[in-house]
Parts: C-alpha cells; sequence; structure tokens
C-alpha cells in the first residue's frame, strides 16, 4: 500500500511539474507576442484594438505592446520620424500619400475610450529650411490651412523645435490645435493638426479644455526625429 501510495504522489508531482512548464510556456509566448511587430503576429492573436484591427494602420505601428497606456508608437513609412498614436486611431490607407523619404501625408480617425473622437492630420516634408524664412512658410502654410489667425507657442525640446497654437471654427463648429515640430538641424518638419467638432452642447467646446489640450499635447510632443542626415 505504502508503495502504491509513493507511486501515486510521483505521478501527481510529475504531472503538477509539466503542467507547470507548460503554463510558462504559453505564458512566455503570450509575453514574446507583445514585443512583436504587428505583421508577425496572426489577425485573430492581435490585441482587439482599432489600430491593429485595421489591416493598413498596423504597417505603421512599431509593436504590439502599447508605449503607455492607450498608445502605440507609429513609425513613419519615410524613416524619418515617429510619434505615439491611440489604440483607438485608424488611418485613412486611401488617402495615405507617400513620396520617399521625402514627404508623407495622412488622417486619422480616433475614437477614445470615453466614447469622445478626434481627428488628427499629419503631413511630413523635407523641402523647407529650419531658418526664420523656412519656419516663417511652414507656419503660414499651417495657418492658411486651417483658415484661421494663429498665435504660436515656441516649445525647444531635447534635438526639436514645435511651434503650437489653438484654433476654433466657427463656421464649422470645429476646434483644436496646429502644430509644425521640426528637428534643430537639417531640414523638413512635421505639420500636426488635432481637431474635433461641437457637437454635445452640454460640454465646453474649446480647445483649452483640460482633457481635450492634454490629449493633444500628448500627440504633438511625442515627435522624434529618428535620424537628423534623413532631412539633410
Amino acid at each position: 500500500m505504502f508503495i502504491k501510495r509513493k507511486r501515486i504522489i510521483l505521478v501527481l508531482l510529475s504531472s503538477l511539474v509539466v503542467g507547470g512548464c507548460q503554463m510558462s510556456d504559453e505564458q512566455s509566448k503570450k509575453t514574446k507576442s507583445l514585443d512583436q511587430k504587428p505583421s508577425e503576429v496572426a489577425t485573430e492573436e492581435l490585441p482587439n484594438t482599432r489600430a491593429l484591427q485595421d489591416e493598413f494602420t498596423r504597417e505603421m505601428i512599431k509593436s504590439t505592446k502599447e508605449t503607455e497606456k492607450g498608445y502605440y508608437t507609429l513609425e513613419s513609412k519615410t524613416g524619418v520620424y515617429e510619434m505615439l498614436f491611440p489604440t483607438g486611431g485608424e488611418i485613412d490607407g486611401i488617402g495615405y500619400t507617400r513620396k520617399g523619404e521625402s514627404s508623407e501625408a495622412f488622417l486619422v480617425g480616433i475614437l477614445y475610450n470615453d466614447k469622445t473622437e478626434a481627428q488628427l492630420s499629419v503631413k511630413y516634408t523635407n523641402v523647407l529650411s529650419n531658418d526664420e524664412t523656412g519656419i516663417g512658410y511652414a507656419k503660414e502654410l499651417l495657418t492658411n490651412s486651417i483658415g484661421e489667425d494663429m498665435k504660436f507657442e515656441q516649445i525647444d525640446g531635447k534635438g526639436k523645435v514645435t511651434y503650437v497654437a489653438p484654433f476654433k471654427r466657427k463656421e464649422t463648429g470645429s476646434y483644436g490645435y496646429g502644430a509644425y515640430v521640426h528637428p534643430d538641424e537639417g531640414w523638413g518638419g512635421v505639420e500636426i493638426i488635432y481637431s474635433t467638432r461641437c457637437t454635445d452642447k452640454t460640454k465646453p467646446c474649446d480647445p483649452q479644455e483640460e482633457t481635450f489640450k492634454k490629449r493633444a499635447y500628448k500627440l504633438i510632443s511625442s515627435v522624434e526625429f529618428l535620424n537628423k542626415n534623413k532631412v539633410e
């Protein structure tokens, strides 16, 4: 009897060890997949977010792992810059344009977890110099695109300079922030327009509203230039 019980205990222990190893392997696989590029993961195994469930959008997402809560990292197809990208964002693949490493433009529709929506416009070009004349022209182009007078705030960052200004269009009810970000050396920069429409009259329709402003500045300030030689 004692021998039989001993055998049973050994069998149970070995089963637990094997089962534990299998669980560790499975957990390891799940953890490992979080650091993979979306293109390397089967569609059915991707996180259920708008950004990764959309075929075109996930081509520009660096990793299935969130860079920080609610945001992935977007890699420009020009290879020149990257920036944060909301998990609820979806790029309009039909409207996407690129010319090698010299220019890129796309629109993003964003749906946040709190059901609020926003639109993000991103344009990169390397034709403008980053001297006073080139920057002045970039701000003029941005102002003309929005159709409102804008007073820009200059923000100096590590290896880059950002010009950002709020806007509000009375005739369309849209509002948001326009920005131009350029590396402190070389040529070129990224134009960003982050906006939404005033649809709920019970809420403040103002770009200075705290949550809206915080989200706009998070995306604008996240732009990082990967290789200054690429924009020279």
